[in-house]
């Protein structure tokens, strides 16, 4: 059946606005290949660790696709093919919709886990401000702080759209602008979610 003229052109504007969360990740992956290529010493560290963690094999020589791998799991997911399927709003909400919305800082912080969503929404009834973020197949519910954690700022009016909540509002236009603000926020940083430590070697 086709797409309605209105439709086609939602869905042509949402794949235009997941290629730009797609591209960044390719161009961070062309920049870590460098590094590899150079050897540089927590960039060859982290790859090292990731590839023994996921059992992938080491490369004689790295390629774009090994980069495009390590740097998705740098951003909180598994692999490439995890990162494109989540960025592009292709998941379903109950599959593993990785880790990009939390970061290892924001443990120090108060914050709460939620195993359903109904249960996470449950716990936002009781008052004050608010935000549902998803991390995995979980849900974490934080407040002003845990969001300038991640970089964001609260006020935003992208955060109304949302209703305060990545879970219901995966995929939309104000959720995708988000995901470009968090993925500009964590530029420079390596990696994301964890800090390898040598025992995990």
């Amino acid at each position: 059946m086709p797409l309605s003229p209105s439709k086609e052109i939602a869905l042509a504007s949402s794949q235009v606005a997941a290629s730009e969360l797609l591209r960044e990740v390719k161009i961070r992956a062309r920049v870590r290949l460098n590094d590899l290529a150079n050897q540089v010493p927590d960039a060859m560290f982290y790859a090292r660790w990731i590839s023994r963690k996921r059992r992938w094999a080491l490369p004689v020589s790295w390629k774009l696709a090994h980069a495009l791998n390590i740097v998705s799991t740098e951003l909180g997911f598994q692999d490439w093919a995890h990162a494109r399927r989540v960025l592009e709003g292709r998941a379903q909400l109950s599959d593993d919709l990785g880790g990009l919305w939390y970061d290892l800082r924001c443990q120090f912080l108060l914050n709460s886990w939620f195993s359903t969503y109904a249960d996470a929404r449950s716990f936002c009834r009781q008052g004050g401000e608010r935000f549902l973020f998803p991390f995995a197949k979980q849900i974490v519910v934080g407040d002003e702080n845990f969001v300038r954690m991640l970089g964001l700022d609260p006020t935003s009016s992208l955060w109304k759209e949302t209703g305060n909540d990545l879970v219901a509002s995966y995929g939309t236009r104000a959720w995708r602008a988000l995901c470009s603000a968090r993925l500009a926020a964590t530029r420079g940083r390596l990696p994301i979610g964890r800090t390898p430590t040598a025992r995990n070697l």
